[in-house]
């Protein structure tokens, strides 16, 4: 009987991994890289990256570097506002930077002119 509690305990769970939400279960990539500004690392400002649920994840640039940890794998507008940057740039609705993300480590790189 001890038996039988445990496999059907065990298939509960096995079951409940498989029909959580595709997006429980997503990989993330980390992305990192260098914003620039007519050719220059941008000093200070943010990056986000725009899912299309209206969520985003973003990081501080410093130095025109930023790192986001845990980015979800798919497509994004990103916005960028810091000193300088037009803004076009720091909307999601008149960014014209998109990019891909994948899962695990990823370089990206921004050239805002």
């Amino acid at each position: 009987m001890t038996m039988t509690r445990s496999a059907l305990t065990g298939l509960f769970i096995v079951y409940c991994l498989l029909a959580a939400p595709s997006h429980a279960r997503a990989a993330d990539g980390k992305v990192s890289g260098n914003v620039t500004l007519n050719g220059k690392l941008l000093g200070e400002g943010k990056i986000t990256f725009h899912m299309t649920n209206g969520q985003f994840v973003g990081s501080t640039i410093k130095d025109g570097k930023y790192l986001i940890d845990r980015v979800p794998v798919g497509s994004f507008k990103v916005t960028v506002e810091g000193e300088g940057v037009p803004a076009a740039f720091a909307s999601a609705k008149t960014t014209s930077l998109a990019v891909e993300v994948t899962e695990g480590p990823t370089n990206l790189d921004f050239n805002i002119k």
